[in-house]
């Protein structure tokens, strides 16, 4: 919630917002023009510049296939994942990391803004990479964050973002089965080889008793490398789970 809308009853926040926008219009967060039919936080054109992930990928992992030839069949994998290297069954997600939706997440993650949650479901509302009948009994859950991280950032957007994605698809949500246990450094500077190190040993799963059987859906914001939703899986299969699928809103 913007702060101008923190005081305001509930029934006068569209009214109030109308006149607020109107003497201080808020600016698209990417391109800083207006909001023409857009959103609260992107103008139409960025929102239609969004770049979803539609074309061939793997079916492992969701990477785009970048192959000279015709697709060959629906199970096609990439190189990486013929070599197993994932712990998780099958991943998605839903853009490219660049762009808008790079900026987007940005604004969402670092700022914070909340409010851009919006802007996300906008988005999850026109595209989302498993069908419905995919996750036909599967429980959501997202990457959590370590305790002393999200008491210092008092938000929790993979949780958010995986809220989104189970009241859209009406799935049960677990709470708190995957804890984080130790404090990480952050991912972004690093190689593929000092990411799966840096996460080694940094999740646990709270309930083995609730996870055994269950199909899961983990829900974070961003794909890199792979390695935080690997090692989560790892330990969640060590619970006899069922099939674990990741949904990430961008793949860098």
């Amino acid at each position: 919630m913007n702060s101008r809308d923190q005081k305001i009853p509930k029934g006068f926040s569209n009214v109030w917002n109308f006149f607020w926008d109107s003497l201080f219009p808020q600016l698209c967060i990417y391109c800083e023009g207006e909001r023409i039919n857009g959103g609260n936080f992107l103008c139409g054109d960025c929102r239609e510049a969004i770049q979803f992930l539609k074309e061939a990928l793997c079916h492992t992992c969701g990477a785009p296939a970048d192959i000279s030839y015709d697709f060959p069949r629906e199970d096609f994998q990439c190189g990486l994942c013929r070599k197993k290297p994932f712990a998780f069954d099958r991943a998605r997600s839903q853009g490219r990391y660049d762009t808008v939706l790079k900026e987007l997440i940005h604004f969402f993650k670092y700022r914070p803004q909340r409010g851009a949650v919006s802007e996300i479901k906008f988005l999850l509302e026109q595209f989302f990479p498993y069908e419905k009948e995919d996750l036909k009994g599967f429980w959501v859950l997202p990457i959590p964050l370590f305790k002393n991280k999200l008491q210092e950032r008092q938000f929790d957007q993979a949780h958010l973002i995986a809220s989104l994605v189970a009241k859209q698809f009406s799935l049960p949500m677990g709470q708190e089965w995957l804890v984080k246990i130790r404090d990480t450094a952050p991912q972004a500077k690093k190689n593929k080889t000092e990411r799966v190190r840096n996460m080694r040993g940094a999740f646990s799963a709270a309930n083995r008793e609730i996870l055994a059987g269950k199909d899961l859906l983990l829900v974070d914001d961003v794909f890199t490398t792979g390695a935080t939703v690997s090692e989560a899986s790892k330990v969640l299969k060590r619970s006899n789970c069922g099939r674990i699928y990741i949904f990430t809103l961008a793949r860098a």
